[in-house]
């Protein structure tokens, strides 16, 4: 496939680079690239805006907006006749001549000042790729963004994840495309420079209290709430108290997992320590009369740990923590349980991949995967993986990734069935991270297809969540927010009604926005997708180690 980039002269930047680079490792791809007649360079504004977050967050580079005006003057010129694809990147009037126009487009205007206008204007994200091929159906991206309040990280995010979509569009089978139809040509939206320069200094402000508030009131973290009643979840009740356990004063508690053994309960944890800054897994004895034991750590290693994900398979029990930060997924085995453990090998390595959740179906295993794609967040992208073995070679999904999207993509537990269907419990970050747990029902799942449709939610009130799990009767959610101290708190489970906003009062449905896009509902293509750059490699099991 011949695929030229349009770039403005002017705008020549990393994540450009990173697009050209992924199209270029994909098999019969030739990758070229022209350079636009006109200029609409950033504001200045902006790029003094982005340097003073250099200087205030010690930012120190290789992020999504930064100049690499050389390596992309390196590429080749596009032949003379025709090109398969133009993805305009540069707002031109006049494009090469291509059989097929893609154009991205961020909060409704091409080009990164989209995102900018959406940061001044505290707007979430949205990237549509619109597509000459399907004029009537653009594609679409919800980005995460790891800080909301700081531009160089909302470019990042929603840059990331328009390089996934491009290449998810180009792999789409489209058939025979009509005449091109001109891409979109909205107005550049505008902003004054001293509203741009309030929401900075704002920002900055806001991050000071922030800071007092830690101070003066221990501030926000995580910590669980575990119930235990054998006849009736929380989706069934509607409303339930759960009993609150923190950490101590060096370290909190998160990613609730219950595991019955023997006529005992326990619950594996995240325990993140604040003296080494990273998060080991550690367990927790609960019992029926409702007192609870001291966590006690047992997995540790030199990189975070959280997600531990314990089930029992062919006679053994086994973990498969989240090591995103180590760019492994690894399999530990439980040699007395519950407080020691070997690690047996690694089921993934070279990606950085968060909170893998298996799911044993159709006489194979399906690993739910978040990875972390150049600089997004590992919020908003969901890809899965395939193995006829627990210790078997993982084959990705022929859509990976099957979403993007910040509030329906990461798992937040084990799959359930519930009512008669399969439930997804999965993040919604669309405002941050640990916003609340929405459930998914899996409507499809095969080797070239998913699906998932969203159907209720987890309401925590001011609290934040995003975690839920069940077992034998033992009921556990994570909580977010000022917790210490609390010993008790009621949440709620609502159900989803398509085709209107997330709100309501409390005690009535609440709603949701649901599309046919590849935000909201996922249908794969019959052909494969090659794997994305920095995605890793699936391998073999290593074995012990």
């Amino acid at each position: 496939m011949r695929i030229c980039l349009s770039l403005d002269p002017s705008r020549l930047l990393r994540w450009h680079l990173w697009l050209a680079e992924a199209l270029a490792e994909l098999p019969g791809n030739e990758v070229s690239c022209v350079l636009a007649a006109g200029r609409r360079p950033l504001p200045l504004i902006c790029r003094l805006l982005l340097e003073l977050e250099r200087l205030v967050y010690g930012f120190r580079g290789n992020g999504a907006i930064d100049p690499v005006e050389a390596a992309l003057r390196c590429l080749p010129s596009p032949p003379a006749d025709q090109v398969d694809v133009v993805i305009d990147l540069s707002g031109a009037e006049s494009l090469p001549a291509g059989r097929r126009v893609l154009t991205p487009v961020f909060n409704g205007a091409p080009g990164e000042i989209g995102v900018v206008a959406a940061w001044v204007d505290h707007q979430d994200l949205l990237v549509d790729l619109h597509d000459t091929a399907r004029p009537l159906r653009p594609w679409t991206a919800r980005p995460a963004s790891g800080d909301r309040e700081v531009l160089a990280a909302r470019l990042d995010s929603a840059l990331s994840c328009a390089v996934p979509l491009i290449l998810k569009a180009l792999c789409e089978e489209t058939g025979t495309a009509a005449a091109v139809i001109p891409g979109p040509r909205t107005a550049v939206p505008s902003f004054g420079a001293l509203s741009a320069f309030a929401r900075a200094t704002g920002t900055v402000a806001s991050k000071a209290i922030g800071l007092l508030d830690v101070l003066a009131r221990g501030g926000r973290m995580w910590g669980i709430g575990w119930r235990f009643e054998e006849s009736a979840s929380l989706l069934d009740k509607g409303e339930a108290a759960f009993r609150v356990l923190t950490g101590n004063a060096d370290s909190y508690l998160a990613d609730p997992f219950p595991f019955p053994h023997q006529g005992q309960d326990f619950i594996f944890v995240e325990q993140y320590l604040y003296s080494k800054n990273r998060g080991c897994i550690a367990v927790v004895t609960v019992n029926r009369d409702g007192t609870a034991g001291a966590s006690r750590i047992v997995v540790e290693e030199p990189h975070h740990l959280s997600y531990p994900f314990v089930f029992k398979h062919d006679g053994q029990i086994w973990m498969i923590p989240e090591s995103g930060a180590a760019r492994n997924v690894s399999l530990y085995r439980a040699v007395e349980f519950p407080y020691r453990w070997t690690r047996e090998g690694y089921l993934m390595e070279g990606i950085e991949a968060y909170d893998t959740t298996p799911l044993w179906h159709a006489g194979g295993f399906w690993f739910f995967v978040s990875p972390r794609l150049w600089r997004s967040t590992s919020w908003d992208v969901l890809s899965l993986y395939r193995a006829e073995s627990l210790t078997g070679s993982w084959t990705p999904h022929a859509a990976n990734p099957v979403l993007l999207d910040a509030r329906l993509s990461r798992p937040a537990g084990a799959v359930i069935r519930h009512g008669g269907r399969t439930l997804r419990p999965v993040q919604d970050c669309a405002r941050g991270y640990g916003g609340a747990v929405t459930f998914c029902q899996i409507d499809a799942l095969g080797a070239s297809e998913f699906a998932q449709t969203p159907v209720g939610r987890i309401w925590a009130g001011a609290l934040g969540c995003h975690t839920y799990n069940r077992r034998s009767g033992l009921e556990v959610i994570d909580l977010f927010g000022h917790i210490r101290g609390l010993r008790e708190v009621t949440t709620s489970y609502r159900l989803l009604v398509p085709d209107a906003p997330v709100s309501g009062p409390r005690g009535q449905s609440l709603s949701w926005p649901v599309s046919s896009g590849l935000a909201t509902r996922s249908q794969a293509v019959e052909r494969k997708i090659p794997r994305l750059r920095r995605a890793g490699r699936a391998r073999p099991f290593s074995g012990t180690e």
